[in-house]
């Protein structure tokens, strides 16, 4: 393979770390809100 094929072979898989990273953080995030959410509900039932 030719040096040019090999840096749009990295740049793609570094395209596609990065799309990961945001889906993973959104899902992290929508997790997070989930136990908030599920923490304060728990907190009213128990005043």
């Amino acid at each position: 393979m030719k040096g040019y094929q090999h840096l749009i072979g990295k740049i793609i898989i570094a395209a596609a770390i990065i799309v990961a990273a945001i889906i993973i953080a959104g899902a992290i995030e929508g997790a997070g809100e989930s136990v908030r959410s599920g923490l304060f509900q728990l907190g009213d039932l128990l005043r």
